[in-house]
């Protein structure tokens, strides 16, 4: 599995796992899937949604950084029980929104 990040615009919005890049575009590309639909209901910093839902998206892999992001939220949600080994939760499926949003 490979890191991979959505972006919008050149803003990275959001990190997630794929085996490889047909498989991040397909996600990505999912009109019926949970990533489109999530990226349109958030809102960002600024308060807007990280997507406006015409604008393109385009995945990228992850930089090192990234990488190091995603790691580090899995990592905690691991240990906040919000991804449960035990119950055979798949931690590669763990996303992470890369904007600040708002509390």
């Amino acid at each position: 599995m490979k890191t991979y990040v959505a972006l919008v615009g050149s803003q990275a919005v959001l990190a997630f796992r794929a085996e490889d890049d047909e498989q991040a575009q397909e996600m990505i590309a999912d009109h019926e899937g949970d990533v489109r639909s999530e990226l349109r209901d958030l809102a960002g910093p600024d308060g807007k949604p990280l997507w406006d839902g015409k604008s393109a998206i385009n995945v990228q892999e992850a930089t090192a950084s990234q990488q190091a992001d995603w790691e580090q939220a899995r990592d905690q949600a691991i240990s906040d029980g919000e991804i449960d080994l035990d119950a055979g939760d798949n931690p590669d499926e763990w996303t992470v929104y890369l904007s600040d949003l708002p509390g």
